[in-house]
C-alpha cells in the first residue's frame, strides 16, 4: 500500500515533465527553425512479490521521464523580406560561432549584417562558412572613392573597400576551418578594358535618288561676246568630273562684277554632254569687270545610306567611350564589286571625337562576301589599342570566310551584332543566396560575384544534439562530431538553400493540444491514486481503535 504513494508521485512527476515539453513546443509554434520535442517515459525497477506461480508476481515502482526526443522533420518554408534570410530544405544545420568561441548549430536562417559587416544570426552569433579566396581589400582612386561615398551616402569619399578578383570555383574547407563571413557594402568591381570589338551581320545596300548641285570649273568654259554686246557661254562636262551627268541636266552660270552685282543664267546639256547658252544680256553689270564667277550642274545622283557601327568602350580609368565605324558606299559602282569608304573614330561620354580617326575601305563581291578590309585597329586615346574585327576576307579554301563578319545581303535591312570584351565598372547593389549556399553579390554592371559559401553541417545522430536555448544546439557524445558529406572527393549538400525564405517551426498544434489533454488526464489519475492510498491507510489506522 505504501508503494502506491510513490507510484502516484512518480506519475505526477513524469506527466508534469510531459506537460512541460508540450507547453514548450506550443510556446515556440512561431519560432523560426524551431524543432519540437516528444516526451518519452520509462517504467522504474520492479519488486518480486512471489515466485510460487508459473508467472512471477512483481510490483512496479511507477514511471519516470526517459528523454525529450527532438523531431527534426522539415518545417514549411515561408517567403520573407530579409536580404540574408535563407531556409534549409533537407537535412543539415547552419553553423554559428557563439560568444564563448564554441561552434553551435541551428535551423534558424534569419541572418543579417552586423555593424562590422559580418553575417550574424538573430542573436548576434557569427554565421560560419568559407570566404572566397578571391575576395580581397582594395584602395580606390579618388574618382571611385567619391562615387562610393555618394553611393553609400557617407558625405565623404570612401577610400577603400573590397573586390572579387575572379569567379573561379572554390570549395569549403574542413568542418574545423569554417569562420565568420564578411558581407560588406563597400564593394567595387574594376572595369575590364575593351581590347577587341567584333561586328557581324548584313549591311543595308538600299540607295535613293536625289537632285544635287555640283560645282564646276568655270575657267574651262568658253565665253564669247556678240556684236550687239551680249554673251554666249559654251563648254562640256565629263563623266570624270560628274559621273551622273546626262542630257537635260541644267548648267547654272553665275556672273558678277567688281561692284558685287550678280546675275544667273541657265543652259542645258545635250546628248554629248555639251552645252551652249543663249545670248545673255548682262546689262546692269560693269562691262569692264564682268566675269563668270561660278558654275554648277544640277543633276540626279544615287545616294546610299550611311551605315554606322557603334560599340561601347570601357577604359582603365572607369570611363566609357564609344567606338563608331561609319561606312559609306562608294558610288557609282564600278564593275561587280561593291565598295565602302570606312572611317573609325572614338568619342568620349559627351559625344566629342577624341584621338585620331582611322580611314580605310571595304570591298565586297557581287554575292556580298567580304573581299578586302583595311580597318583592323584604332589607337585608344585613353590607353592601348582596340582591335577591330569586321570579318575574314573570302578564301575559297576556307569555308565560312567572307561571311564571318560584315557582309552584304541584297534586299535586307541592316542587321548587325556587336560584341566587345570589355566590362563596365560595377558598384555593389545587393546580396542573394543561391541553392548551393553561395552568398552572391550583385553589381551595377550586371555582373555577380560569390563572396563566400555557407557551411552545411550533418551529424550521425542528430537526435543526440543538446538544445541550449536561443534556438541553437550543441554537439554531444551521442550526436557525434559535425561532418560534411563527401562523395567521390566532392562535397554533397544534403539540403537546398532557399534564399528569401525562412523555415517555420515544425510544431503541430493539433498534436500538441491532444498530448496536453492526455497528459493532463494522466496527471489527474496519478494524483487520484495518491488520495486513494491515503484514504486506505487512514481506514487501516482507524481499525486499531
Amino acid at each position: 500500500m505504501m508503494n502506491s504513494f510513490y507510484n502516484g508521485i512518480s506519475g505526477v512527476k513524469s506527466n508534469s515533465f510531459g506537460i512541460d515539453i508540450s507547453a514548450n513546443n506550443i510556446a515556440n509554434v512561431n519560432t523560426i527553425g524551431f524543432k519540437n520535442s516528444n516526451a518519452e517515459f520509462k517504467d522504474v525497477f520492479y519488486n518480486t512479490i512471489t515466485s510460487q506461480s508459473t508467472n512471477p508476481g512483481q510490483g512496479g515502482y511507477g514511471s519516470t521521464s526517459a528523454s525529450s526526443k527532438l523531431d527534426f522533420s522539415q518545417g514549411s518554408p515561408v517567403a520573407s523580406e530579409g536580404e540574408f534570410d535563407v531556409a534549409l530544405q533537407g537535412k543539415g544545420f547552419f553553423g554559428v560561432l557563439g560568444s564563448d568561441g564554441g561552434a553551435y548549430y541551428t535551423r534558424n536562417g534569419s541572418f543579417r549584417r552586423d555593424a562590422n559587416g559580418y553575417l550574424v544570426d538573430s542573436y548576434g552569433n557569427y554565421v560560419l562558412g568559407t570566404m572566397n579566396p578571391a575576395f580581397t581589400g582594395i584602395n580606390y582612386s579618388d574618382r571611385v572613392a567619391g562615387l562610393m561615398g555618394d553611393y553609400l551616402d557617407t558625405g565623404t569619399p570612401v577610400n577603400n573597400g573590397f573586390t572579387i578578383g575572379s569567379n573561379d570555383s572554390f570549395t569549403l574547407g574542413t568542418t574545423t576551418s569554417q569562420g565568420a563571413i564578411k558581407v560588406p557594402v563597400n564593394m567595387y568591381l574594376p572595369p575590364q578594358v575593351t581590347q577587341n570589338v567584333k561586328w557581324s551581320g548584313s549591311l543595308n545596300t538600299n540607295t535613293t535618288t536625289e537632285v544635287v548641285k555640283i560645282d564646276l570649273d568655270p575657267s574651262k568654259f568658253n565665253i564669247t561676246k556678240t556684236e550687239d554686246g551680249k554673251y554666249i557661254v559654251s563648254g562640256s562636262v565629263s563623266k570624270e568630273d560628274v559621273y551622273s551627268a546626262k542630257a537635260g541636266d541644267r548648267i547654272i552660270l553665275n556672273f558678277t562684277d567688281d561692284n558685287g552685282v550678280k546675275t544667273s543664267f541657265e543652259a542645258t546639256l545635250d546628248e554629248n554632254l555639251n552645252f551652249k547658252s543663249n545670248e545673255l544680256d548682262l546689262k546692269g553689270l560693269d562691262e569692264n569687270s564682268i566675269k563668270l564667277d561660278t558654275a554648277q550642274i544640277s543633276t540626279e545622283q544615287q545616294k546610299a545610306n550611311k551605315d554606322i557601327l557603334e560599340s561601347p568602350i570601357y577604359n582603365a580609368d572607369g570611363s566609357k567611350s564609344t567606338l563608331r565605324v561609319t561606312l559609306e558606299r562608294v558610288l557609282p559602282q564600278e564593275g561587280d564589286n561593291i565598295q565602302y569608304k570606312a572611317i573609325a573614330q572614338i568619342y568620349d561620354s559627351n559625344g566629342n571625337a577624341v584621338g585620331n580617326p582611322t580611314e580605310g575601305n571595304m570591298v565586297f563581291d557581287k554575292n556580298g562576301a567580304l573581299l578586302q578590309n583595311n580597318i583592323t585597329s584604332i589607337a585608344n586615346p585613353n590607353g592601348g589599342t582596340i582591335n577591330i574585327d569586321l570579318g575574314t576576307p573570302y578564301d575559297p579554301n576556307k569555308p565560312g570566310s567572307g561571311y564571318s563578319g560584315i557582309y552584304i545581303k541584297q534586299g535586307t535591312e541592316k542587321d548587325i551584332l556587336t560584341q566587345q570584351d570589355g566590362v563596365a565598372e560595377g558598384f555593389f547593389e545587393k546580396y542573394s543566396i543561391s541553392d548551393d549556399g553561395s552568398i552572391v553579390a550583385q553589381f551595377s554592371n550586371g555582373k555577380n560575384g560569390i563572396v563566400g559559401k555557407l557551411a552545411l553541417y550533418n551529424f550521425i545522430n542528430e537526435q543526440g544534439l543538446a538544445a541550449i536555448g536561443d534556438n541553437i544546439f550543441a554537439a554531444t557524445a551521442n550526436s557525434g562530431d559535425p561532418t560534411f558529406i563527401m562523395k567521390d572527393g566532392k562535397l554533397v549538400n544534403t539540403a537546398k538553400f532557399k534564399g528569401g525564405y525562412l523555415e517555420q517551426s515544425n510544431v503541430d498544434l493539433s498534436v500538441e493540444l491532444s498530448n496536453l489533454i492526455v497528459m493532463q488526464k494522466a496527471f489527474d489519475a496519478s494524483s487520484k491514486s495518491i488520495t486513494t492510498s491515503d484514504q486506505m491507510i487512514q481506514k487501516a489506522i482507524n481499525m486499531k481503535r
